[in-house]
């Protein structure tokens, strides 16, 4: 923001209910440097601006065991014309979004370094649940979503973490400049009655949250 770029700010106008977040990738620049810069949300806090990247500490603290994540998200998904490594082949693709959710019982917050290429490892087996989504549809108008969580054991977490991305391989500066997800309205799901089948068969597919 310092440097003029906002890739993620509130969304007043065109919301579902209140304020939603806008998530918008940018190209930007850094002591001369143009880099991709993905809007993105996620619960925790950031740490710096470190080279050309950031250090992030990703998790909230959190104790219970919830079925779904549930929101509104509308998408206008662009080509891919900045890639690196290892996603060089997705030039000229069309720009995904990503919209996750995991728990975990780690000791502390999870500290990314984008420069250093540090992100979570999600065969790590701190990670008790996750959920994840992702598209590269566009939409006209805000769409209702749910993601399953899917457990793979029985331990109480620590800490949670929701994070979505409008670039979803913007950590790895590849995306597509000017590809926003708007989103609105998130909720935890905790009744199982309020999932479809198909979606309580997901939850329940390796371990019962209860």
């Amino acid at each position: 923001a310092g440097l003029g770029y906002v890739p993620t700010s509130p969304e007043t106008a065109d919301v579902v209910k209140g304020k939603a977040a806008r998530l918008e990738t940018q190209e930007v620049s850094v002591v001369g440097i143009k880099k991709l810069a993905a809007g993105n949300i996620y619960t925790g806090m950031f740490g710096k601006v470190a080279g050309v990247g950031a250090e992030l500490y990703w998790g909230i603290p959190f104790d219970s065991r919830p079925l779904a994540l549930r929101g509104y998200m509308k998408y206008k998904s662009t080509t891919i014309n900045k890639a690196q490594a290892p996603y060089s082949d997705k030039k000229n693709t069309p720009d995904v979004c990503q919209i996750q959710m995991f728990l975990t019982d780690w000791t502390e917050t999870f500290k990314i370094s984008t420069s250093d290429k540090k992100f979570v490892d999600f065969n790590d087996g701190a990670i008790i649940a996750r959920g994840e989504m992702h598209t590269s549809d566009s939409h006209n108008g805000y769409v209702r979503f749910t993601i399953p969580l899917v457990y793979r054991d029985h331990r109480t977490p620590r800490y949670a973490v929701i994070s979505a991305a409008a670039s979803m391989y913007g950590d790895y500066f590849t995306g597509g400049v000017g590809s926003t997800l708007l989103l609105d309205e998130f909720e935890l799901v905790y009744d199982p009655a309020e999932l479809t089948e198909e979606e309580f068969n997901t939850v329940f597919s390796q371990v019962s949250p209860f």
